[in-house]
């Protein structure tokens, strides 16, 4: 049984259609990442999906439940759906232990206090426990939206842009609070996110979104392997197109799929390099030639612009749409 379920949505704002037939699945415990560009839609789907706006047609399906549209009920949102904003709406002039602590305010003390310091040590917050909310770092403010929405114990928590913002430390920290998130609390989560990495490593599967529609959904690897369009190719990685010598078919082949090889009799493809950029964990190596561009990764440095290098690659590494 899933979930949560959409079924055909659709919303216009201002005459501009936002979200079209839109119909997706969230199984209990899966992570689904929602990628796409700004504008794509993505924001106003999980405000759908969590019962901040109704769609104009279209249902939300809570455990087969049907939801029930916000106009028809005083208070927007779900309790077993919680929805972590941008703008993380946290209490400014309390401290992170007292914002964590008033979603478990009718609760009692001893479980409030347990239940408390157990969240606080899953999104790595105890040493700023007394620290007050409008003092926090982005990433300090995003851990503790998401240990307060914890508190309640949702079935499924939805997160709007969690790395957007972030410097890289604080992107590993909430990284690994996440981490512990999804072997610990087991719960479904749904994030969208315009960065493809992102994506790639926290998503079970991945719905790609374009101009308020669904693309393509799957694993990481099916995405990022076979994708169904130049747009969901060029949006998961970098890519060298290839001429595949058919007008109909386009080929194209991954950066670090790319082989350097000594011999030119053994390239595919022969180039000078044009630049060379430092990326931390590999180097980018960018080719021309005069017919093409190829880009290619290395673990290491070992040639300078102006060098001519032979590139080579194994066909079944060549993907066709």
């Amino acid at each position: 049984m899933t979930v949560l379920r959409a079924e055909s949505i659709s919303k216009n704002f201002d005459n501009k259609t936002v979200l079209q037939d839109i119909s997706l699945e969230l199984n209990p415990g899966e992570w689904l990442g929602i990628l796409g560009e700004s504008g794509s839609g993505k924001s106003t789907l999980l405000r759908i999906l969590g019962r901040f706006v109704d769609p104009d047609s279209g249902d939300v399906y809570f455990q087969e439940s049907l939801v029930p549209a916000v106009r028809g009920e005083l208070i927007p949102g779900h309790n077993a759906i919680k929805l972590i904003h941008q703008e993380f709406e946290l209490f400014p002039n309390q401290t992170v232990e007292e914002n964590i602590s008033y979603s478990l305010r009718f609760y009692e003390p001893a479980y409030r206090k347990n239940k408390v310091a157990e969240l606080l040590t899953i999104t790595g917050l105890s040493a700023i426990r007394n620290q007050k909310a409008k003092l926090l770092s982005g990433g300090e403010k995003q851990r503790t939206a998401i240990a307060r929405s914890l508190a309640e114990q949702p079935d499924v928590l939805l997160l709007d842009e969690p790395f957007a913002h972030l410097d890289n430390r604080n992107r590993r920290i909430l990284a690994e609070a996440i981490e512990k998130l999804r072997s610990e609390q087991q719960m479904a989560c749904i994030f969208v996110t315009h960065e493809s990495e992102d994506a790639l490593a926290w998503s079970d599967r991945i719905a790609v979104l374009r101009n308020g529609e669904i693309i393509q959904i799957g694993t990481p690897q099916e995405v990022y392997n076979k994708p169904v369009s130049s747009y969901v190719a060029e949006l998961t990685g970098d890519i060298n197109w290839l001429n595949s010598g058919s007008e109909t078919q386009k080929s194209f082949i991954r950066p670090e799929k790319i082989r350097r090889t000594k011999y030119q009799e053994k390239s595919k493809w022969t180039g000078e390099v044009e630049a060379v950029r430092f990326h931390g964990n590999h180097w980018e190596i960018r080719c021309v030639n005069e017919e093409s561009e190829l880009v290619y990764y290395r673990n290491r440095k070992d040639v300078e612009i102006g060098n001519q290098v032979y590139l080579t690659y194994s066909q079944k590494d060549v993907m066709s749409l």
